[in-house]
């Protein structure tokens, strides 16, 4: 591709992501589907802050008890994923949920000992699979906003219990509290799915993964990149002086979620927000001001939600269950190169400056990146499900027909862009400017200047000449009515 090209390309992409919109709703979350809305963020909780509820203290061999509980999640979590499928999902889920709370409630009971220390691992192994089970149900049964509200859920609770353990002299009973709080309704959660509500949920076509699935999960790897980096630098090692302090700096979160609820700007702009918090972070400890990195490197923790939530939404419409388990098992590869290039890393560049190398360098690809997630994720041709409620399978037109694919499969051989493509479409629907512009999120003079643009790129004059070379029903209005 020629330089100059690539770069209006690029230009053209970052103003129609500025531009691109989304709507989440709470009044989308639905009542029936509470326990798989809760599931996956409750157990993603209990495995994060893991030491606040357990005691850290020499186990069987010297090893800390957190360390066995570690290992009990693993194997729960692998041997729990690998015997769930679209046929027994409900089963395995509450076979996870029982294991579970076999193991929580004697050891909520039992001094502390060996007894209690075999429940414990009973219990995580428990959890463990409540994760793999709930991550099946996260991606192929909830709807978009639930899977963004969930992750949100997740994301501010797990902030809110490690903000609680800068609390001294936290009695131990005070912890197994917090623990059972956690557990109880992840267990109920877990015990109410049902089989029927996973039939059908995975039948997709794609053979392959597909760009957008690539693009997010780039996303969730650049999370992990930044942060793994980060336990080396000082910037993210800071802790707050006092506990009002530490609670100020969960209002950025809590701002930013917010903000995509209310103005409906895409999750797009949520990216930009986490790469920036990661290098403000680093930023603002270099001019002395360990308070404010402190902030900024909580904020980056919204590189969690955003990815999770973008996981969810193109695997939900382009992978089957067999597709999402080998996409989690290349994450989980990736992650453990990652640990392990970070290490090398650390013997080149060691401390901060590697953090500061790595969050620069996948946000530089981030940006390069943007005509590619423009077409193939935020502004594709089916990204107005990102919009909607629910995902759909490819091949599975929103609202059209076989006529709608051609045209879709025509236009992409054409010198438009995402965005002028999407108007295009709507245009061969027979939308008038003014409809199209809130379909879009969009002024009805953008849409305006978006239909002059494609005129030219095209050679044509009107949308006469639009629906003569691409099909479509003939127009009832003008363009600007």
């Amino acid at each position: 591709m020629p330089k100059n090209h690539y770069l209006s390309e690029l230009s053209g992409s970052l103003r129609e992501l500025l531009g691109a919109r989304e709507a989440l709703s709470l009044r989308s979350v639905r009542r029936r589907y509470l326990p798989y809305f809760f599931a996956f963020p409750l157990a993603m909780i209990f495995i994060n802050v893991e030491n606040f509820f357990i005691s850290s203290d020499a186990g069987v061999g010297g090893l800390p008890v957190t360390a066995y509980a570690f290992l009990a999640f693993t194997t729960g979590a692998i041997a729990f994923f690998a015997f769930c499928r679209e046929d027994n999902a409900a089963r395995v889920s509450k076979a996870a949920a029982v294991l579970a709370a076999a193991g929580l409630v004697p050891w909520l009971l039992l001094p502390a000992g060996l007894p209690a220390f075999l429940c414990m691992l009973a219990l995580m192994a428990g959890i463990g699979g409540c994760v793999s089970c709930g991550s099946f149900s996260f991606v192929f049964v909830l709807n978009n906003a639930e899977r963004f509200f969930g992750s949100a859920l997740m994301l501010l609770t797990i902030r809110l219990v490690k903000l609680l353990a800068l609390l001294p002299d936290i009695p131990p009973l005070f912890r197994k509290a917090a623990a059972l709080l956690v557990a109880a309704p992840l267990v109920v959660s877990m015990l109410r799915c049902r089989q029927k509500d996973f039939a059908g949920k995975s039948a997709k076509t794609a053979a392959r993964f597909d760009g957008g699935v690539w693009l997010s999960v780039f996303l969730l790897i650049s999370y992990f990149a930044i942060r793994i980096t980060g336990f080396y630098a000082p910037a993210f090692k800071y802790l707050p002086a006092s506990f009002p302090l530490g609670a100020l700096e969960l209002l950025p979160l809590v701002a930013c979620i917010a903000a995509q609820a209310i103005l409906r700007r895409s999750v797009w702009t949520l990216c930009n927000v986490f790469f920036l918090s990661a290098l403000l972070s680093y930023g603002m400890w270099y001019a002395g001001l360990p308070e404010a990195a402190h902030l900024f490197a909580e904020l980056k923790e919204l590189g969690l939600l955003v990815s999770l939530y973008l996981v969810g939404c193109v695997t939900n419409r382009f992978c089957d269950f067999r597709m999402h388990k080998r996409l989690v098992l290349l994450c989980m590869a990736v992650v453990g190169a990652l640990f392990l290039a970070v290490e090398l890393l650390q013997l080149r560049l060691p401390g901060a400056p590697a953090a500061v190398v790595t969050a620069a360098g996948f946000f530089a690809a981030f940006l390069l990146l943007s005509p590619a997630f423009s077409r193939y994720l935020f502004l594709a041709d089916w990204s107005k499900e990102l919009r909607a409620v629910c995902m759909s399978a490819p091949g599975q037109a929103a609202g059209g027909s076989g006529d709608l694919g051609r045209q879709v499969s025509r236009l992409d051989g054409t010198a438009l862009s995402p965005r002028e493509k999407q108007v295009a479409l709507l245009l061969l629907r027979g939308m008038t400017l003014r409809q199209i512009a809130p379909e879009l999120g969009l002024t009805p003079a953008t849409v305006a200047t978006y239909s002059k643009s494609i005129y030219k790129k095209l050679g044509i004059n009107s949308r006469a000449e639009l629906f003569l070379r691409f099909g479509g029903a003939a127009p009832e209005a003008k363009d600007g009515r």
